[in-house]
C-alpha cells in the first residue's frame, strides 16, 4: 500500500493541472494574469462548495443547536473568504490585463455556475422557512445574509473597476443592471444569481 502524502491526498498533480489559460504562452505576462483569474474563481467554486454542504445539513435537519451554529457561522466565514477573493483579485489583477485577455472567455458566464444558483435558493428556503423543529436564532441567519449583501457589493465595485460602463453579458447593462439587483430580493437575485455574485458573469465582453 503506498503510503498518503501532502501531495496525494490533495491530489496536487491533478489540481495544478487545471489552469489553463487561453493566452498564448508567448504572452507570458498576460498568460499569468489570466491564469490568476482562473485560480481565484476555481477556488470561489471551491469554497462555495463547502458554503453549500454546511447550508445542506442545516435544511435537512441533521444539526442540534451547537451544530447548527457552527454550521452557519462556518458557511458565513467562508462567504466573508469569497469577498476577500475578489478583494485580492481588485488588487492583484492589472485592469489593463484583464481588458486584453476579457475577449478570450468566449461564450464562458457566470450564469452558468450551478453553484451560485444554489446557494441564493438555498438561503431563500432557510430563511423564510418556518420550521418549529430546527434550532434557529435568527442572529446567525441575519449575520450570513450580511456577508451575502458585502459580498455582492463588493463585487459591484470590482466590476464598476474593472470595466466601467462597458456592456456586460446577457445583454444586461452591465454595472448598472448590478446595481439595479443589488437592493434586490433572494428570489429575484436567484434568477439572475451569477450576475451578482460571480465576477465573471460581468466581465465577459457581449458578442
Amino acid at each position: 500500500m503506498t503510503a498518503t502524502t501532502y501531495a496525494t491526498y490533495l491530489h496536487l498533480d491533478e489540481l495544478l493541472s487545471l489552469q489553463r489559460p487561453l493566452t498564448p504562452v508567448e504572452q507570458q505576462d498576460l498568460s499569468d494574469s489570466e491564469r490568476l483569474f482562473i485560480v481565484v474563481h476555481q477556488a470561489s467554486e471551491t469554497l462555495l462548495s463547502q458554503v453549500l454542504v454546511d447550508l445542506r445539513h442545516i435544511e435537512a435537519n441533521r444539526c442540534g443547536q451547537r451544530c447548527f451554529a457552527h454550521r452557519v457561522e462556518r458557511a458565513t466565514w467562508l462567504i466573508d473568504g469569497l469577498e476577500g477573493q475578489l478583494t485580492l483579485l481588485r488588487h492583484a489583477l492589472r485592469q489593463e490585463d484583464f481588458l486584453r485577455f476579457r475577449e478570450r472567455l468566449g461564450s464562458a458566464s457566470g450564469l452558468q455556475s450551478e453553484q451560485f444558483r444554489q446557494l441564493f435558493a438555498l438561503i431563500e428556503r432557510l430563511t423564510t422557512a418556518d420550521d418549529v423543529h430546527r434550532p434557529v436564532n435568527p442572529r446567525h441567519f441575519d449575520r450570513l445574509s450580511g456577508a451575502v449583501r458585502r459580498w455582492r457589493q463588493t463585487h459591484l465595485e470590482l466590476v464598476e473597476y474593472m470595466i466601467g460602463d462597458q456592456p456586460g453579458t446577457g445583454d444586461t447593462s452591465g454595472i448598472r443592471f448590478l446595481r439595479s439587483r443589488l437592493n434586490g430580493s433572494s428570489r429575484e437575485q436567484d434568477e439572475t444569481a451569477a450576475h451578482a455574485t460571480a465576477t465573471v458573469a460581468e466581465l465577459r465582453p457581449r458578442s
